[in-house]
């Protein structure tokens, strides 16, 4: 079997209705250089023995774990330190991979020796088969890593968890991990630290990767059991975490502070409503951080006017904005 260069990490939970397609698209990738590991995160439906009865038909070396249900963070952290890949590559167990997928990622991650990131195009892929593409359209192939996370920040670059592969040895000796306290948006988090840490990013154009979407994941989504708002990503603490290394790239913050904290603001108010928990609603707007905030993102009109809207309704309209996403 070829020498192992990549490590491809799948957390699965409660994924047997999904996970065997995804594992074919893995087996029959061009590049044979690479580890499947699945990290069963306490399934208790079928994903474990199919895993493993699909371990026995795999091209590659594929390892399959098992751990009680600690949820997805922990699974990939798990895969991390399992891994013995000079790359890694997540993948979600319900995702689908083109046959070049993980060949190009590692093509273009090894291209330069200072690239520690590469990332490609990506699709939105709904269970009636229609599709919403996902285009890296930057004319620069390779960016450096803080002016690809200003473009994360501001929206100009979408990268996903399956878009994208990591090198191994940044990931351990900056200690990125996923941060398991963190229920929503730890993928988010994480990207945003690797992406400042990384020396030089490359950008693939092609789209390799289907990110599928289920009508179910809404409402799995909206429990607040399972996603208190307490654990939702706070993009203050990426700013602490700046801050702690002693960062002064004004860009980086302005972004921060201006575009980032608002725009997670809004959707935290949009959730609340969505979770239908309507005194956190109006609790949380009357706080004066989170005011302040928004009065920022309102200030932020010429740059983004749709954003600035939402923050104006939420400050001097708050019902009407309830109202809206109320109905929907």
């Amino acid at each position: 079997m070829p020498k192992i260069k990549a490590s491809v990490i799948i957390p699965a939970y409660n994924a047997a209705s999904t996970i065997e397609r995804t594992l074919k698209s893995l087996f029959s990738q061009s590049a044979r250089d690479f580890e499947i590991i699945v990290v069963n995160d306490g399934s208790s439906d079928d994903t474990l023995d199919i895993c493993k009865k699909m371990q026995k038909r795999s091209p590659v070396a594929m390892e399959v774990y098992h751990q009680s249900n600690m949820g997805g963070p922990s699974a990939r952290n798990r895969g991390i330190t399992l891994a013995r890949g000079e790359y890694i590559i997540f993948l979600d167990a319900d995702d689908l991979a083109e046959k070049d997928y993980v060949l190009r990622l590692m093509q273009a991650i090894e291209s330069k020796p200072s690239i520690d990131i590469a990332c490609c195009s990506y699709d939105l892929l709904y269970e009636d088969g229609s599709f919403k593409p996902r285009l890296i359209t930057n004319k620069t192939k390779i960016l450096r890593g803080r002016d690809a996370l200003l473009l994360l920040l501001t929206e100009k670059l979408e990268v996903w968890s399956g878009s994208a592969i990591y090198r191994r040895s940044m990931l351990i000796g900056f200690k990125i991990y996923f941060d398991e306290s963190i229920s929503m948006g730890e993928d988010i988090e994480f990207r945003w630290r690797a992406f400042y840490h990384a020396r030089d990013v490359a950008l693939i154009p092609e789209v390799l990767v289907h990110y599928v979407q289920h009508n179910s994941s809404i409402t799995r989504a909206l429990d607040p059991k399972r996603f208190p708002p307490s654990s939702w990503l706070d993009p203050q603490k990426f700013l602490d975490y700046l801050e702690a290394c002693g960062e002064k790239n004004e860009r980086l913050i302005f972004a921060l502070q201006n575009y980032v904290m608002p725009r997670f603001a809004v959707r935290r108010f949009r959730n609340y409503v969505a979770y239908g928990i309507e005194d956190v609603f109006w609790r949380n707007l009357d706080d004066k951080e989170m005011r302040h905030t928004l009065k920022r993102g309102f200030k932020s009109f010429m740059g983004n006017p749709e954003l600035a809207f939402k923050c104006f309704l939420l400050l001097y309209i708050p019902k009407l904005f309830y109202k809206q996403y109320k109905i929907s």
